[in-house]
């Protein structure tokens, strides 16, 4: 480990599974800033170019070059994981967690973030006959973001049929096909909580294109926020993305700099009721 004052450290490596995507180039730029201020270069490994083809190439940073990695989401396999910490290179990871690996997390607080998504369409907007659109099932904010799901329809006493659980995969053409599909089936749904805002975007696109009203049929909420959001009147919860970058890089400047830190830091969101 490099001691604080080593005056030319090594850099960070970051990697991504999409830099140009909005959430992962804002958590970019939070770990940047903090980078930046305690004197430290980033570098950044995106397994996929601007057009999000994910694992275009495999990942190309050294561990052994760096004073520590970054890991977004799932964008770094299990073995490459395992060979870094057995290097023992400083690793934190954002919005996921290999729990073989005892290294710190930052995530959004998941459970409360789909709490109050869904208090808010059950309670405020008096609805009952919900959807859910997934996320990627492989990262664990995803996998999160359904099970609190699941816990709330239990709170509430609602019942959900399979059909309405919808695979997004925090692509806005997947969602916006999986809600297709479900309109087509003529199934009954009057809200539709989605894993991702800029999913639930496009949701509330579609669903007008095709002369529903929203939120006067369907009320559309989405996890996340950003000025897209807003300009788009979607009601989320917010979580400071670029905090989840800021924090991340601060634990991991303190591992290399000689602190143990282990466990999962949650963020906390907080509803911003728009018109959807």
């Amino acid at each position: 480990m490099r001691p604080s004052n080593n005056v030319n450290p090594a850099p960070i490596g970051v990697i991504t599974n999409n830099a140009h995507s909005v959430f992962q180039s804002l958590v970019i730029g939070g770990i940047q800033e903090v980078a930046a201020k305690r004197g430290y270069r980033v570098v950044i490994d995106s397994l996929s170019g601007a057009n999000g083809d994910e694992w275009l190439r495999p990942i190309s940073l050294d561990p052994a070059a760096l004073s520590g990695i970054i890991v977004i989401a799932n964008a770094a396999p299990a073995d490459f994981l395992q060979a870094t910490y057995r290097q023992k290179t400083p690793l934190s990871f954002v919005s996921h967690y290999a729990p073989d690996i005892p290294s710190p997390v930052v995530m959004a607080n998941n459970a409360q973030g789909i709490a109050e998504l869904v208090k808010h369409v059950v309670v405020r907007c008096q609805r009952q006959q919900l959807a859910f659109v997934r996320g990627i099932m492989e990262q664990s904010d995803a996998i999160e973001r359904e099970a609190a799901f699941r816990q709330e329809l239990m709170r509430y006493d609602l019942r959900v049929s399979p059909s309405h659980i919808l695979n997004g995969e925090f692509a806005p053409t997947v969602a916006v096909a999986a809600v297709s599909d479900l309109l087509d089936s003529g199934a009954a749904f009057d809200a539709i909580i989605v894993s991702d805002y800029l999913m639930g975007i496009a949701i509330v696109d579609y669903l007008r294109s095709e002369g529903i009203d929203v939120p006067g049929q369907v009320s559309v909420v989405g996890f996340g926020d950003a000025a897209e959001a807003e300009r788009a009147g979607l009601t989320t919860v917010a979580a400071d993305i670029r905090q989840l970058g800021r924090h991340t890089a601060n634990q991991l400047i303190s591992q290399i700099e000689g602190l143990h830190i282990r466990g999962i830091t949650r963020l906390s969101v907080e509803l911003v009721v728009r018109e959807t």
